[in-house]
């Protein structure tokens, strides 16, 4: 198992235990070590048979152990019993720009959102916008997200995407900013098809590298910005996720 599965596993159980109302800290520590394990200057599997891996930073005795179970049998049951204790789909809604763990669990617990076409369905009933803290910007964003997901959901062969993944990190290294750029995800791993590009930048000033990747000339549309994740559109239609870790 590769750094960026292992942290993609990591990274869903933490989203899993937020959508369940999990102590913060807790979530945090999953994805502070999903994080880490991607940045890791050691092959994985090295780092697990040298008995090493305990030695990266915020990588505790239970997370040892659930990495080692990941490397070793490429499972982790902990992982497939959070799976099995939500609704089908819940987690493909938070491909959708604009709808992270937080907001998710709160159309969840007060409107009982489990799915794109219920999402979608409180989005033109008024239902969401008269929640406090979404309104009809978030609504009428969250639509239009919504469509540009079915309009741009196509797969993208990994000949077409890889030139332009690189091209885009070729720009955001120019940004004095990005002391770190690389590409993340399935691209990263070789599929032969992706739905998106991943793009991970590590950095101690997320503000200009999102400034950079955001205003990019290679960015048709820009989708979502937050602090250190944003999403964009590049031509084609290809979507794009950029995310910060610290440097």
């Amino acid at each position: 198992m590769t750094k960026d599965e292992a942290a993609a596993a990591l990274r869903e159980i933490g989203t899993i235990l937020e959508l369940q109302g999990e102590n913060p800290f807790k979530c945090r520590a999953y994805h502070a070590a999903a994080r880490t394990l991607e940045t890791a200057p050691a092959d994985l599997g090295e780092l697990v048979r040298s008995g090493r891996l305990g030695e990266l930073p915020g990588i505790g005795e239970a997370l040892r152990e659930k990495i080692t179970t990941l490397v070793i049998t490429g499972q982790l049951p902990y992982l497939e019993k959070l799976r099995a204790s939500i609704p089908p789909g819940l987690l493909a809604l938070l491909d959708i720009p604009g709808l992270g763990p937080k907001k998710l669990k709160v159309l969840r617990e007060k409107l009982k959102i489990e799915s794109r076409e219920a999402l979608e369905k409180a989005c033109r009933d008024g239902r969401l916008a008269a929640l406090e803290g979404f309104g009809e910007k978030t609504a009428s964003n969250l639509l239009e997200a919504i469509a540009r997901r079915a309009a741009y959901g196509k797969l993208h062969r990994l000949g077409d995407a890889l030139p332009v993944a690189r091209d885009l990190l070729a720009q955001l290294r120019k940004c004095r900013a990005v002391q770190k750029a690389e590409i993340g995800g399935s691209l990263r791993r070789g599929k032969e098809v992706v739905k998106d590009l991943d793009l991970i930048v590590s950095s101690s000033r997320p503000t200009e590298v999102m400034k950079a990747f955001t205003t990019a000339p290679q960015v048709e549309k820009v989708v979502a910005r937050g602090e250190t994740k944003s999403s964009v559109l590049l031509a084609g239609g290809l979507p794009c996720d950029l995310r910060v870790v610290p440097a």
